[in-house]
């Protein structure tokens, strides 16, 4: 029965590629023996020689290229952008669709298509942690409010240009739509996403807003979750619309200028006060991720000051029960640094020749400009300057390439938990010796982790440290320093306590920034390690001939000089020194995003000073704040299992399936803080170690 099901699902494969172009279909080209032999059997249909079928597919590519180049054109054009995208759009094509009712529908319906949301109900996943809470009788307690992270709010148009008109309240970002728009005008879609890179506010003519309720977070781009998977979770133990409320707000702005134009944390504290007062009077837990972190951190700071919402030093303490930070990038992300040099980042880096491809639609000189447009990028540049991001010689996280290596420190259960249960043997101790020995010469060939931008011989610019950046990202776009004069990142406090701290430009760095005295409030850590994440970059100088690297997005003389000038560095990709460097990119434990130093050091060490640093004046929480740390390894599934990675997963956006992680935060929410102790599994603790904050 099961060999006659084979063969006839072969056959109608077989039938659909004479069907269709009536050319085999490209699985039919494949070398292995055993595939040919099985093909053979299955397969009538006439076979190309390799020859043949590279000719063919050439001649293909050229009459479609050839044809696209005729029908394609942009009637708008963006000076700045003018030589960084394509000279043609598919705009036209979809144009020339809608003329046929048929073709019409036929696309709306393929791009609907993405944007079913799958439900864990739905498929019968009854193995989550809320099912398993719930019926272990754990209920809600606390009313909750959600701040969606970096890119995670879906934005709406609400005023656009004329190639947007018919796009009103729809979203162009967070949707296929998205892409739907992207695809017919590039230029169309980067007029509206940017924003003004003087003031970082709306382009004249321009307005969109991010999308409410909990709709505006939970999936986006249809079954790609982000919120969906803790949301359904929440309600299994009680939570609806009455006890949830998501907090969205239009992530490309910095958090000074999101009071300014939506009044968003004037918003966010009455629907704090709300969310209470309709709750039996129950404080409010906080969970944000990502770069919401810092803009609640913001928040906490501004609500009570006499420059901000003037509610006295006591409205947290009143009001907020629990702060729950996923993956937070409390110190920032190196990962900001590549994104406004040059609009480059692993995930480009690593593409190798499909990098060429994206160029074409999207080239990393555009990037650059999108991504210097967005003042909340500014806001995540290394906050702590060399103090905490290191020097030339000297990083404090220098040993932190051996990437979800628990600390020596570790209980034994966590070892074995975590498949190590070797941590105390000499053997293990015999390999630590020897990998420090490895750390050593390699900071020795390439310095240490300090060293956020290296040049080649080929530049005569200096290597650049965090003291260093915001100067020298300046001098590539003057546009920036307005942003960096908005915030003092590089600033470590050695008395928090001085009055000259209670100024909103301090407000994003919690080293200058103390806590607020809530002494009943309770803060969790909550973050992912053992996945490589970008902590340094080797650079190189931007061609300023055409040159097939840039051919794409640099299609002219002229239109090189002015790559060169917006992109006067990108990465070099050929520099290598596995497992330390790849592409040109220097890998250090973190998140996949954010590294560990940034993570875990505000709850490892920060929060909690040390009685000495006290009576010196360096006491960032005056109010005792409960602060707990809880680390995930990552250890995801094969893709083909699940391509988000499973529910061991700690990536960070994939980190928000991890059902270790959604059963703290039940946890927390149901007021169980028992079930929740500080679990350090990294090397966080010695880090901190290594950092010393200066005395007065």
């Amino acid at each position: 029965m099961l060999t006659h099901r084979k063969t006839k699902s072969t056959s109608a494969l077989s039938s659909d590629a004479n069907e269709g172009s009536g050319k085999p279909k490209k699985n039919l080209t494949i070398q292995s023996t055993v595939y040919e032999k099985y093909e053979r059997k299955c397969y009538e249909a006439p076979r190309l020689s390799k020859r043949q079928f590279s000719v063919f597919i050439a001649l293909l590519s050229g009459i479609l290229g050839a044809l696209c180049y005729q029908i394609f054109y942009l009637d708008r054009s963006i000076p700045e952008l003018s030589f960084m995208l394509p000279a043609d759009s598919v705009r036209n094509l979809f144009e020339k669709m809608n003329a046929m009712d048929w073709s019409k529908r036929m696309r709306d319906d393929f791009f609907a298509s993405f944007d079913l949301k799958p439900s864990t109900q739905q498929t019968g996943d009854t193995d989550r942690p809320g099912v398993q809470l719930a019926q272990n009788n754990t209920v809600g307690y606390s009313p909750i409010v959600m701040l969606p992270g970096f890119t995670s709010t879906g934005l709406e148009i609400w005023e656009g240009r004329e190639c947007s008109r018919a796009y009103f309240r729809q979203r162009i970002w967070g949707t296929a739509r998205m892409l739907q728009q992207f695809m017919m005008n590039q230029r169309c879609w980067l007029e509206h996403v940017m924003l003004n890179r003087s003031s970082g506010l709306d382009p004249d003519g321009v307005k969109l807003r991010p999308a409410a309720g909990l709709e505006a977070a939970d999936y986006v781009i249809g079954g790609y979750w982000v919120w969906g998977k803790i949301i359904e979770n929440l309600a299994d133990i009680g939570y609806d619309t009455n006890t949830m409320y998501m907090a969205s707000f239009d992530w490309r702005l910095a958090p000074f200028l999101l009071e300014k134009r939506d009044r968003y944390f004037t918003k966010l504290r009455y629907m704090i006060e709300m969310a209470k007062t309709s709750n039996q009077d129950r404080k409010v837990v906080i969970i944000a991720h990502s770069y919401a972190s810092q803009v609640w951190f913001y928040f906490m700071k501004w609500v009570e000051s006499d420059q901000g919402g003037k509610q006295g030093n006591r409205w947290i303490d009143q009001n907020i029960e629990a702060f729950i930070s996923i993956a937070g990038s409390m110190l920032g992300a190196t990962k900001s640094v590549s994104a406004l040099l040059s609009g480059e980042m692993k995930d480009t880096a690593e593409l190798g020749g499909l990098a060429k491809i994206l160029g074409y639609f999207f080239g990393h000189p555009a990037r650059a400009l999108l991504a210097r447009s967005w003042p909340s990028v500014s806001t995540m540049l290394p906050i702590g300057g060399n103090t905490l991001w290191g020097n030339s010689t000297f990083a404090p996280d220098d040993l932190t390439s051996r990437f979800a290596t628990p600390s020596s420190d570790s209980t034994g259960e966590e070892a074995n938990r975590y498949g190590r249960d070797d941590i105390q043997s000499p053997h293990m101790k015999d390999l630590n010796m020897k990998f420090n020995k490895e750390v050593d010469e390699h900071i020795a060939s390439h310095g240490s982790n300090g060293l956020i931008v290296r040049f080649g011989a080929d530049s005569d610019s200096p290597n650049i440290t965090a003291n260093e950046l915001l100067e020298f990202l300046g001098n590539v776009d003057e546009s920036l320093r307005y942003f960096h004069a908005q915030a003092k990142t590089n600033e470590v406090a050695s008395n928090p306590s001085d009055p000259k701290y209670d100024n909103r430009k301090y407000w994003t760095n919690p080293l200058t920034a103390s806590l607020p005295h809530a002494p009943k409030m309770k803060l969790f850590c909550l973050y992912g390690i053992g996945k490589p994440v970008e902590r340094a970059y080797m650079y190189k100088r931007s061609p300023r001939t055409i040159d097939e690297s840039i051919q794409s997005t640099c299609d002219s003389e002229s239109a090189a000089d002015e790559c060169s000038r917006i992109v006067p560095h990108i990465l070099n990709t050929e520099y290598m020194d596995p497992p330390w460097i790849k592409a040109g990119i220097h890998f250090v434990d973190g998140d996949g995003t954010v590294p560990l130093l940034s993570l875990g050091y505000m709850c490892a060490r920060g929060w909690r000073p040390t009685e000495e640093e006290k009576a010196r004046g360096w006491d960032l929480n005056p109010g005792n704040v409960d602060v707990r740390s809880r680390e995930f390894i990552h250890n995801p599934v094969s893709l083909i299992k699940d391509p988000r990675g499973g529910p061991e997963t700690s990536d960070h956006v994939d980190i928000m399936g991890n059902h270790a992680l959604i059963r703290d935060v039940l946890h927390i929410v149901a007021r169980e803080y028992d079930k929740v102790p500080d679990r350090v599994l990294s090397e966080i603790h010695q880090i901190a170690e290594r950092v010393h904050i200066p005395e007065e």
